[in-house]
């Protein structure tokens, strides 16, 4: 099944401005964050050396970080980086299977399809794992579009473009969409493109400044999007 699906036309506008949600996914639909830093942690661990969450801090939200590089510099010695990617992905593969959505999550995006607004997903990630894990988590259906910086790191949050792009599809204005995100260069992302931004951090990025957000929520369990509208509401 796809993952993708347009919205009818027919579909009931709200009272208010917002026609659109725009979800980000890793740490925000889900959170496998604890899984991979415990895997490269793990890595570090091996070659006598601590994975720090400060270090780790700087990378979430982001893509093209070289933590290899990094690690080579602490043992200052080269390393067989095929042989370590394969084992990472091994590893992730355990980690990750069977996690589901974050709390709250299923019942959130059942209020934006109830009260007929459109829903895109805007991730770092490559489309091929947004797919593969929006399946596993139950979230796979629904949505307008998705979008992927597909590795083109210019195009990655914290850059806006991915959100650009997610409004252009929608043909829609930055004032009519809310983005969710967990973590600050999600934020900054949003923001650089003129859209309201909710944070919703997890246990990684819960202690990062997410003060540039519009609005902060611990949790999707029990969250009323209607009142989160209602908050942002000018």
């Amino acid at each position: 099944m796809s993952i993708l699906s347009t919205p009818s036309p027919s579909l009931p506008r709200t009272a208010k401005p917002v026609r659109a949600v725009l979800f980000d996914l890793d740490g925000t639909l889900w959170d496998p964050e604890p899984h991979v830093f415990r895997v490269y942690s793990e890595v570090y661990r091996e070659h006598g050396h601590e994975l720090t969450r400060r270090s780790w801090d700087g990378v979430l939200g982001t893509i093209g970080f070289d933590l290899w590089s990094a690690l080579e510099d602490l043992t200052g010695r080269p390393l067989d980086r095929a042989a370590l990617e394969a084992r990472v992905a091994r590893r992730k593969e355990e980690e990750l299977s069977g996690l589901g959505a974050r709390s709250g999550v299923l019942a959130m995006l059942g209020q934006a399809d109830a009260a007929g607004l459109a829903r895109s997903i805007v991730s770092n990630s490559p489309s091929c794992w947004i797919r593969r894990y929006a399946r596993q988590c139950g979230v796979d259906t629904g949505w307008h579009a998705i979008h992927s910086p597909e590795g083109e790191t210019a195009r990655a949050k914290p850059a806006p473009d991915l959100y650009l792009e997610a409004l252009a599809r929608l043909g829609m204005r930055p004032e009519e969409v809310v983005a969710f995100e967990d973590s600050p260069g999600g934020v900054r992302a949003a923001r650089a493109a003129g859209v309201r931004c909710v944070a919703v951090p997890n246990t990684m990025t819960a202690p990062l400044d997410l003060s540039h957000a519009d609005l902060r929520i611990e949790s999707f369990l029990g969250a009323e999007l209607r009142e989160i509208l209602d908050d942002l509401a000018p």
